[in-house]
């Protein structure tokens, strides 16, 4: 079989399903420079074109800064404009009480609210995204009342939790979205699972990827995050490495690849669980190669 028929056998088989059921969650931790050439704001607002759906988090200065700023304001403007939604990210120190040597030594949940509010008053942004979220169960009140808060004063906002790693399912009371791996791409296989992550709901979980050299690696992983039930999914060759200061931050540009990974992205069926069997993937990798071949 030819590989244009190949590929219209995978669009056939996925013509009954509607589209996007994941999406890009990028955690855009770099400045929108007011000069477009020197920005990286404008390439997610294109890519939004392609049919992505893209959700973005800014980041102005480890949470929402002491000040609004207008380069910030334009480019959150521009980018929800187009159809992009924008979340607030704010540091919630593993519970309260286990902040970096460089911060303060705990942070109250009314302290986080606080920079939650900031967003609001300022980018009038969808949504939070809850960094540094612990996974134990001990610390679920703190983020209950900060759950619980947030969803009475901004109802139909989106709240995400990164706890990165693999989180009891008690969490998911507390964020509409649960990070539940956040590493180098060559760790995904091993990495910890829990029974509820193998059958949740896809908007239930994200997967952020680093240290993913080229298009074919980034598309294997797609693949592989679709299966695992993640419908946020962010795959990036940006470097980290904890012990290199040359590379300190994955997620301060975007990946040399981000046009392609939009394109893959949007080439994801929406399915049933029950679809997400051999078959499936067998599909969706041969419509990820099919994308690559135009």
């Amino acid at each position: 079989m030819s590989i244009r028929m190949i590929c219209a056998t995978a669009t056939l088989a996925s013509a009954a399903c509607a589209s996007h059921a994941t999406e890009i969650l990028v955690p855009a931790y770099f400045y929108p420079s007011s000069n477009p050439a020197q920005s990286l704001w404008p390439a997610m607002t294109a890519a939004l074109a392609q049919g992505a759906h893209i959700t973005a988090i800014m980041n102005p200065g480890n949470g929402p800064g002491p000040a609004t700023n207008a380069d910030y304001s334009a480019a959150v403007d521009a980018f929800r404009a187009a159809g992009g939604r924008v979340l607030g990210y704010v540091y919630t120190c593993y519970g309260g009480t286990q902040c970096a040597a460089s911060l303060p030594a705990t942070r109250t949940a009314a302290e986080v609210l606080a920079d939650v509010q900031r967003y609001a008053d300022w980018y009038h942004v969808d949504g939070v995204f809850l960094d540094e979220m612990s996974n134990r169960s001990a610390d679920l009140p703190f983020y209950s009342t900060v759950s619980t808060s947030l969803r009475a004063a901004h109802a139909g906002w989106q709240i995400v939790g990164n706890p990165g790693t693999s989180t009891p399912a008690d969490y998911l009371a507390v964020a509409d979205t649960l990070v539940t791996f956040e590493g180098a791409g060559d760790s995904y296989a091993s990495s910890a699972t829990l029974p509820w992550m193998s059958s949740a709901d896809p908007a239930r979980q994200a997967h952020l990827f680093y240290n993913v050299s080229g298009t074919a690696s980034m598309q294997a992983l797609l693949a592989q995050a679709v299966a695992r039930h993640a419908g946020y999914v962010y795959i990036t060759d940006d470097r980290y490495t904890p012990s290199n200061p040359a590379e300190p931050n994955p997620w301060d540009q975007l990946p040399t690849y981000f046009a392609a990974e939009a394109a893959a992205v949007a080439a994801v069926p929406e399915v049933p669980a029950a679809w997400l069997t051999l078959a499936g993937l067998f599909v969706l990798r041969l419509r990820l190669r099919c994308s690559s071949k135009r």
